[in-house]
């Protein structure tokens, strides 16, 4: 032990006490799972994995210290637990950060591991050591593309284009997460959108199952998760509706979970960053003033462009579309809130029954019609008011109720 120099006690030693019981920890191997004679009831425990960008911090001390806990609880209980251990290494933040230091992402990545391992080892987590893997191994990243091939020849993987946050200085995709204040998380460079050709699953034909088997959850699983999954599937029941819209020979389908709406229906909307709204801005006395506001929406993520308290901005193309029902010519907007990767890209605004559509018709002064019976007037309000009730100035739905 050494001498304090401000109050004379001994100082705590900590580093020759790690040295001295490491060994023993690593002999004794308190935490291995899957011993053939143990017959004690299995237990899972799986924390996210670290990404080896540089050495733990206290963050993920923190975040590690909550599955250290659980481990040793259910050991405590009796149970055999398998708590395994990790690196997310197959990634953005490795790579980032090799580029960023001026190393070979190799050597910098199992550098990183080891270095974290080594941290994670001196304050004995409970992690079982031979369970581990590093995600940027050969021996892992095989049964990734084992899988991806199987996907790919069941007709559940698929290519197409897709708008993506771009870094232009890491030239590198973000995810959401990534975009801070419209800025890359990294190196503080304004953020925009990129149209690339990318890979995607056809997820959305296991909604249906997905959401059935989660019946078999209910009760076992707290409410909010079951609702979070529910709203990650995000199934929806609605139609498809064909707008023509003049001065072009194709019509614009959009779809819509309210049919019922179409007399409501008074102006017409498209993503600002689809290939729909660039075509019909064209040649338009909206032409310059588009590609302006367009370079604004690409600074923008796709949760801020969501965020319903955000005031609503675009731009009148121009252009207008027929509402299939009443023949009335309705004007074309484009405008941040609506995603060009959502249904079609393109949306029927009925403002009288839709905050997002109401907020944005009042900005510009639109005109708000209210089809579902209601004794509040929203134009006035500020607030949509409710869809159920008996429909007027529908045509022949007029009297009806919600199906």
């Amino acid at each position: 032990m050494s001498e304090s120099p401000d109050d004379g006690r001994e100082a705590y030693d900590f580093a020759s006490i790690q040295d001295r019981w490491l060994p023993v920890w690593d002999e004794m191997a308190p935490f291995r799972s899957g011993r053939p004679d143990d017959e004690r009831p299995r237990k899972y425990v799986l924390d996210m994995f670290p990404y080896p960008s540089g050495d733990l911090h206290m963050g993920h001390a923190e975040a590690y210290a909550l599955g250290d806990v659980i481990a040793r609880y259910w050991v405590q209980q009796g149970f055999n637990v398998m708590h395994p251990i990790g690196w997310d290494a197959f990634g953005l933040p490795a790579e980032n950060a090799a580029i960023k230091n001026g190393e070979d992402p190799v050597r910098w990545t199992y550098e990183n591991i080891e270095q974290q391992k080594s941290s994670m080892r001196r304050y004995a987590c409970s992690f079982d050591w031979d369970r581990l893997l590093n995600t940027c191994d050969p021996e892992f990243y095989r049964w990734n593309q084992w899988l991806f091939l199987q996907m790919y020849e069941r007709g559940l993987a698929y290519r197409k284009d897709s708008a993506v946050n771009w870094c232009p200085k890491d030239q590198t995709v973000l995810a959401n997460e990534q975009v801070v204040a419209g800025l890359c998380e990294r190196c503080d460079t304004p953020v925009t959108k990129k149209k690339l050709n990318q890979w995607y699953f056809r997820i959305t034909d296991y909604a249906d199952r997905l959401l059935e088997d989660m019946q078999q959850l209910e009760g076992a699983w707290p409410e909010k998760v079951l609702l979070m999954q529910r709203n990650w599937i995000g199934r929806s029941t609605g139609a498809e509706v064909q707008f023509a819209v003049e001065g072009r020979d194709e019509p614009v389908t959009v779809y819509t979970t309210r049919p019922d709406t179409l007399y409501g229906a008074t102006f017409f909307v498209v993503a600002a960053d689809s290939d729909l709204a660039a075509e019909l801005a064209t040649g338009t006395e909206a032409e310059a003033e588009f590609a302006a506001y367009l370079e604004r929406v690409k600074r923008l993520s796709d949760v801020d462009r969501m965020d319903s308290a955000r005031a609503k901005s675009g731009v009148f193309l121009h252009r207008y579309a027929v509402n299939p029902v009443n023949g009335e010519r309705i004007p074309i907007w484009a405008s941040e809130y609506v995603l060009s990767d959502y249904g079609t890209g393109a949306i029927m605004a009925v403002p009288a029954h839709d905050q997002r559509d109401l907020d944005f018709a009042r900005a510009f002064g639109l005109p708000v019609r209210v089809v579902v019976a209601s004794e509040a007037d929203p134009a006035v309000t500020g607030e949509a008011t409710a869809d159920d009730g008996p429909h007027v100035k529908s045509g022949p739905l007029d009297g009806l109720g919600k199906a």
